[in-house]
């Protein structure tokens, strides 16, 4: 009987230690993830700017050119 309580608290711990794991390295790749996209989204809103601005100025050079 002491055997079988002692294999189960052997089974708990591993247990333990790899649902601990998994959330361990969950919550890095969760951070990691939220880097990138936080990082996509800035260079987004550049990109956006830009090609606003691109427009911007062909419709400012067309108005002007057009008689």
């Amino acid at each position: 009987m002491y055997w079988l309580v002692r294999q189960d608290k052997k089974k708990y711990a591993w247990g333990l230690a790899v649902v601990t794991l998994i959330a361990i390295v969950g919550i890095i790749v969760s951070q990691k993830a939220s880097k990138v996209a936080i990082e996509n989204y800035k260079q987004h809103q550049i990109d956006a700017r830009e090609i606003e601005q691109e427009n911007q100025e062909n419709s400012i050079r067309d108005s002007l050119s057009t008689p």
